[in-house]
């Protein structure tokens, strides 16, 4: 068989366009491929919800935007899409950032795309954008779909959504950035006609990483994947960059035949920020600021200290565990005052007493009788995070293990995030994170499967609830979904 290397030009726009600060939209868009239909493109919309015009109706409080999506060829429409889309309706003044993702069956050739999107309740001029959309033959030999870095993957859902591709719900992420806190990079693609353009039956996913402006060793972050023939495979990934150093990468997909040589190839590139020096301080030769001293009772300040491992990146842990171990209650406070002085350089002090006092917050809070405080789940998120803006508590319930909801209006660049605690002993308050959308946590797609788990028979593992019937008492669907 001839070798010939798909070099496809993937890479997901993710732009937005906005207007006198007001209606901000993120447009990106994919390609992709159904054996049985043909080639499509799917648009994706990612509205911040805050920027939009909102109304109040007998049936709720709502944004509604008009959108228009048009693809042309030679000066003639080939396919016109308009439409009205409403937001998530507002519940306690709280407005979600939502998503519009449309597909469109599209012939292979050079097409004018035009979208125009305005708010109806704004007097605003609607926003617009065109630009030029290549569709590739994905029917003929072997191809790879669009590249789609994703915020969430949840495998097997149970009912069809907008995120749904082959076999998984796909949140795409907007844009190409990693910061600090996020520690793994999610990815989907499609790969056909391995069937067809295969000699063998067996083909291999080299995943690898490419630094652009770094010179290290990246080669533990070479993976393989074995794949049987088929017309249309799906992958989803999982990569761990936690330790991934500041600077540009590209994240390389190859697939190889028996003999390893490449016969098809797509990349996604991104830049990642992760300040690991942030502690790499001199605090051994630090002069001590008597303030500090007198804040932190001799006995405490090993505890003080592992205090702010909640807040800490992984570098930083990793400094933090070193000091303890040396039991050294001197170098302790010397390291206190000076990660402060480094996070806090005008107000070192004060931030430190305040978060002390967050400290002893959460210790009253949420100690048991094995974990100090901040150790918990719940004392980890509430000093990562702060206060949450609103706390559902079960706990007792007819059919679930006690649990809380906690929801938060906004962490960061991030709208309406929340994080569903449990407790399966029942036992001394030990309430342990299950499930949250956050980026960056722990994320469990068979979150209400596990609350509901002592009256739950384990009928269906691809199913999110386990298999579990509508039950009196259960309620934590309704009111995770409330937000």
């Amino acid at each position: 068989m001839k070798n010939i290397v798909l070099f496809l030009a993937i890479v997901l726009t993710g732009f937005s366009f906005s207007q006198d600060n007001r209606l901000k939209v993120y447009l990106s868009e994919g390609q992709f491929y159904l054996p049985e239909r043909g080639n499509y493109i799917e648009v994706q919309l990612n509205f911040t919800g805050y920027t939009l015009n909102y109304i109040t109706e007998e049936n709720g409080t709502f944004a509604e935007v008009e959108i228009s999506q048009v693809f042309s060829q030679n000066d003639t429409v080939v396919v016109a899409d308009r439409y009205l889309l409403k937001s998530p309706e507002v519940v306690d003044s709280i407005v979600e950032d939502f998503y519009d993702i449309q597909k469109y069956l599209l012939k292979p050739g050079e097409y004018t795309f035009d979208l125009m999107v305005k708010d109806v309740n704004s007097s605003q001029e609607a926003l617009t954008v065109s630009k030029t959309i290549e569709v590739e033959d994905y029917s003929k030999g072997l191809a790879i779909s669009s590249f789609t870095a994703a915020e969430v993957i949840s495998p097997n859902p149970q009912n069809q959504s907008i995120f749904t591709k082959i076999g998984y719900d796909v949140v795409p992420m907007l844009g190409n950035y990693y910061p600090t806190e996020i520690e793994n990079m999610l990815y989907y693609i499609e790969v056909y006609n391995t069937d067809q353009g295969l000699d063998d039956s067996v083909y291999v996913i080299e995943q690898k990483l490419i630094g652009r402006d770094v010179k290290i060793d990246l080669d533990q972050y070479t993976r393989y994947f074995r794949y049987k023939e088929s017309p249309v495979q799906p992958v989803s990934k999982v990569v761990d960059i936690s330790l991934l150093p500041t600077g540009a990468y590209t994240l390389e997909l190859n697939i190889l035949d028996r003999e390893k040589m490449v016969i098809a190839r797509t990349s996604f590139d991104f830049d990642r920020n992760n300040t690991e020096e942030v502690n790499e301080l001199a605090y051994e030769s630090i002069i001590l600021d008597p303030a500090f001293e007198e804040s932190i009772h001799t006995d405490s300040t090993a505890y003080y200290v592992a205090s702010l491992i909640p807040i800490s990146r992984q570098a930083e842990v990793k400094n933090i565990i070193r000091l303890l171990k040396k039991k050294d209650k001197e170098q302790n406070v010397r390291y206190l005052q000076a990660y402060w002085k480094q996070a806090a350089p005008n107000n070192a002090y004060e931030e430190w007493m305040k978060y002390k006092a967050q400290v002893q917050s959460v210790e009253r809070l949420f100690a048991t009788n094995y974990q100090v405080g901040f150790e918990t789940d719940r004392g980890r998120v509430y000093l990562q995070y702060g206060s949450p803006n609103s706390v559902i508590e079960q706990p007792s319930s007819p059919a679930e293990y006690p649990y809380e909801i906690w929801q938060y209006d906004q962490i960061k660049q991030y709208s309406n995030r929340r994080f569903v605690f449990y407790s399966p002993t029942n036992l001394n308050e030990d309430y342990r994170l299950l499930h949250s959308d956050m980026i960056g946590e722990l994320q469990n797609y068979r979150w209400k499967y596990a609350l509901n788990k002592r009256n739950t028979p384990d009928s269906d593992l691809d199913d999110p609830t386990g298999g579990a019937k509508p039950h009196f008492g259960g309620n934590s669907s309704r009111y995770y979904n409330s937000y």
